[in-house]
């Protein structure tokens, strides 16, 4: 295993300094290395930001459902209660353990930037880029940085279902693609197990393998499968019976409140500017020649195929957001291809590559700034949590569940903070 020289110094100043750990951490990747250690580091700086994390929204009633169990509580009931087991199962051996519950969500906040990290790492291990000779590489910190970006963490973190489940899918497609079947089985059913909704983006998947899609036809499609929408979830979900998900669906996501498209200014602002994002990072691949072979039949079809949610909101919202960070790992491995002038990769313009590094660079920004900090505001507030970008970690031991508790006085039954 090779090991960068900064190695040393960045995990030391993870636990003094994260922030400046964190950009020693990036500093020390080596594109002809797994890179195991500095993803690791990576996620130690979100681990630290997030033991703070206040218990909101979805995250609220997940503790909730989890605080009621103790060493008494028949793990049966509660493997037959949900069709999506995982977190309440690990919920279960924490509260057996008297562990405190806000190392859920730091310890899943960690997981999360590992293995999305590590699903762009899985693109680059089956391709000629990475058999160059050279082993620093501007662009490769780059475009893992900008890679690091595209995680709205404490939204994924607040929603730890969804959020956990889709970067373990987005990691079971790549694993597919660098030839990793044991690991793509493996981390499919994990995320099935975390949320069940996470079937859809595995019957793309294999529909991929057997429909090939052009990039041509992508747009034509997505309009096509906009307008069947209501047709086809009415059709369809009615029939599903398994666990009652077709009448739970139905009931929530096609003619429930989740149908309907939110009026709070944070969701829209994060829902306009992340959909501006996407479609210029889809103009970008779809003006790219070269080809991955799983992945682009993957992006081919989940991108329209998506559109089928039309109808409910939260249910596009949700897909979309999956198809996107998935894009966004493939337009980063479009630049880091053509960004050699020499490579025989190479297969855009000057300007067009130009054009992709400020479209990144601006994606960076606009990613940590407005989704990241600006629309999650309030839980960064409330929590504090962001302290500990500068602040040593060592001050957490004085953090405890009494302190935890303090919290809950302030959010109300829909996991609102009160006080804002």
């Amino acid at each position: 295993m090779r090991v960068n020289k900064l190695l040393p110094v960045s995990m030391v100043f993870s636990f003094l300094v994260p922030i400046v750990g964190l950009i020693m951490s990036f500093l020390s990747l080596d594109k002809k290395s797994m890179n195991r250690i500095p993803f690791m580091l990576v996620s130690l700086f979100y681990f630290f930001i997030l033991i703070k994390t206040p218990p909101l929204g979805d995250l609220y009633r997940r503790y909730l459902e989890i605080s009621e169990y103790n060493r008494n509580t028949n793990i049966l009931e509660i493997i037959t209660q949900h069709p999506d087991i995982l977190l309440y199962i690990h919920g279960y051996i924490f509260q057996y353990f008297n562990i405190p519950f806000f190392f859920i969500p730091a310890m899943y906040g960690a997981v999360m930037t590992y293995f999305y990290m590590a699903s762009f790492r899985n693109m680059l291990l089956n391709n000629e880029y990475s058999s160059e000779e050279s082993t620093k590489d501007k662009g490769f910190v780059f475009t893992h940085v900008i890679v690091f970006s595209a995680l709205n963490i404490l939204n994924l973190v607040l929603g730890i279902r969804y959020g956990a489940a889709m970067v373990f899918i987005i990691y079971a497609i790549t694993c597919f693609y660098s030839r990793s079947k044991v690991r793509f089985a493996v981390f499919s059913c994990l995320s099935l197990l975390m949320h069940f909704s996470m079937i859809f983006i595995l019957i793309c998947f294999f529909g991929s393998r057997y429909i090939k899609i052009k990039k041509i036809y992508i747009i034509p499609l997505v309009f096509i499968f906009y307008f069947l929408s209501s047709f086809v979830l009415r059709s369809v979900l009615p029939g599903i019976s398994f666990m009652g998900v077709g009448d739970y669906a139905m009931g929530g996501y096609v003619d429930g409140v989740w149908s309907e498209i939110p009026t709070d200014t944070n969701t829209l602002i994060l829902a306009y500017l992340s959909r501006g994002l996407g479609i210029l990072a889809l103009f970008f691949y779809l003006k790219d020649k070269n080809e991955m072979l799983v992945i682009d039949r993957f992006l081919n079809f989940v991108i329209p195929a998506c559109f089928i949610m039309s109808i409910s909101y939260t249910a596009l919202n949700r897909y979309i957001n999956i198809a996107q960070a998935f894009l966004m790992l493939r337009v980063c491995y479009m630049y880091l291809s053509n960004a050699n002038i020499y490579s025989h990769l190479r297969v855009i313009s000057n300007k067009t590559l130009s054009l992709l590094r400020y479209y990144l660079l601006a994606f960076a920004v606009l990613s940590m700034v407005i989704i990241n900090v600006y629309t999650q505001r309030r839980t960064l507030i409330m929590g504090g949590g962001w302290v500990y970008a500068y602040t040593s970690p060592v001050f957490l031991l004085n953090y405890s569940t009494t302190d935890f508790k303090l919290y809950l006085k302030d959010i109300d039954n829909d996991g609102y903070w009160m006080s804002e």
